[in-house]
């Protein structure tokens, strides 16, 4: 079997990558991440050849968003980017594993790897987790969250419960 690999990229590493990020943009010390004016006013500031596409529900079928580094671009079903604008925690978490994608998995940090049958590719060197990781970290600053109950993680963070009761047990 033939699956993608990415380079590997512990917790600690994605933490470290999305604290500079906050940094760079100077939100480091705020709970809430804008990822919205992120996508739509930062990313194509950081790339000039960045561009966000949004396509209808029957164009993107179950995908809720594709990223292809390659081509600079991120693309989100309409229902995902309308409700990530309204700040619902779901839609924002999405729209930041996305975002996971296009930094972390450039051509040049993924390769094409053959397994043995009933092997799977480490968590570390997974691109769904990677970016799933990404997103949590970015949303949920472990340096300004650390020791705060998921309730109130959901709340001055906007995410769902579900994504600050995982971030939660993970700083």
């Amino acid at each position: 079997m033939t699956s993608q690999i990415a380079q590997p990229l512990s917790r600690n590493d994605i933490r470290d990558f999305t604290y500079n990020l906050r940094k760079a943009i100077g939100v480091e010390d705020k709970p809430y991440f804008p990822i919205m004016r992120f996508l739509e006013l930062l990313l194509p500031q950081l790339d000039e050849k960045f561009e966000l596409q949004i396509y209808s529900e029957q164009e993107m079928g179950d995908a809720h968003g594709l990223t292809y580094p390659e081509q600079h671009v991120i693309r989100l079903r309409r229902d995902v980017y309308d409700s990530a604008c309204d700040g619902k925690g779901r839609d924002r978490f999405t729209v930041a594993h996305e975002v996971g994608h296009y930094f972390l998995h450039t051509p040049a940090r993924i390769v094409l790897a053959k397994l043995e049958q009933g092997t799977s590719v480490p968590e570390y060197m997974n691109l769904e987790w990677q970016a799933d990781a990404f997103a949590g970290e970015l949303l949920v600053a472990a340096n300004l969250m650390k020791g705060v109950p998921p309730e109130i993680i959901a709340e001055q963070c906007g995410v769902s419960l579900s994504a600050a009761r995982y971030q939660y047990g993970k700083m």
